[in-house]
């Protein structure tokens, strides 16, 4: 493991997101990229005691996410939390783990290696400095930093009383979206879901794909740099704003998809056969970034030719 380096509330890079939170750690210790702090984070969170369901939603919504250039964040905890992390590395995503422990005493054990891949090429973050003890205490005070570096917050599987629902609720103080992906009624680890949903705070997902279709149409939501209000001072009147145009997050094209996309027009199509001989791609190749631009939006189909949506 690489040595840690340290971060202050007073520094220039630390993340604008995290101030705004209530009590913002004064000192972040780190191993990996800090400049992932400055992405747009989605954080993934859920219970320890998760459900086959619960592992093939989970992996289904990263990789969907993934078409988008943003960094996933979780807890390094064994669970939901590992297989977020170790899908994001998957798919070539970035990602943070937020410890609530030291940052040289990764908790659990089990996880070292995983960390040790995390750091490499994303993230290791805590507050806590060199070996303090991975403490109870110590787990909800972690969970405001994962839900505070992040624009949003996606619940898999979480029982009534969770560090993930906790996650939720600080997310939801913090004035970040929520995402919830809806069980069975009958099972324990619906239960927090459910409570979300009754009460109105979240979103119900079953795809990536929704929460990208969500960014599409309201991007003001995932504006990272944003002044983000606490919903305790949203009782307040608001201070009228003119509006204006803000940009989404940017998509995370590979090369075949940018190459595909460079021969479409708007307004003249091309079919199937025409993309093939253009872009001197493998069939599968092709095939694949197709699909990919079709769940971006990016391209369209009509009457068997394939169309540049911008």
């Amino acid at each position: 493991m690489q040595p840690a380096k340290i971060l202050k509330i007073s520094d220039s890079n630390y993340p604008d997101l995290l101030k705004q939170i209530h009590k913002p750690p004064e000192t972040l210790y780190y191993k990996g990229n800090i400049d992932l702090l400055h992405k747009p984070c989605i954080s993934v969170v859920g219970t320890r005691k998760y459900s086959s369901y619960g592992q093939e939603i989970t992996t289904k919504i990263i990789r969907e996410l993934s078409v988008l250039d943003i960094c996933i964040v979780s807890g390094l905890a064994l669970g939901i939390d590992s297989i977020a992390h170790r899908t994001a590395l998957e798919c070539n995503l970035p990602t943070i783990a937020v410890l609530g422990s030291g940052i040289d005493n990764i908790y659990p054990p089990h996880n070292l290696e995983l960390a040790e891949k995390i750091q490499n090429s994303g993230l290791i973050l805590s507050e806590y400095p060199a070996l303090t003890e991975p403490i109870h205490t110590n787990f909800p005070q972690r969970n405001r930093i994962v839900s505070g570096v992040s624009i949003a917050t996606i619940v898999i599987e979480a029982p009534e009383k969770s560090g993930a629902l906790i996650t939720a609720d600080l997310a939801l103080d913090q004035n970040r979206e929520v995402f919830v992906v809806p069980g069975d009624i009958d099972r324990e680890n619906s239960i927090g879901p459910l409570r979300l949903l009754q009460k109105g705070h979240a979103y119900p997902i079953a795809s990536g794909r929704e929460i990208i279709e969500i960014i599409r149409e309201q991007p003001h939501l995932f504006k990272c740099n944003s002044r983000i209000t606490t919903r305790k001072s949203a009782l307040l009147p608001p201070r009228p704003v003119q509006p204006k145009k803000i940009p989404p997050i940017p998509y995370n094209l590979s090369p075949s998809q940018a190459k595909l996309l460079s021969f479409l027009h708007q307004h003249s199509g091309l079919d199937i056969q025409t993309l093939e001989q253009k872009c001197n791609l493998p069939i599968r190749e092709l095939l694949q970034a197709i699909t990919l631009l079709e769940i971006q939006q990016l391209i369209k189909t009509k009457s068997g030719k394939y169309y540049r949506n911008c």
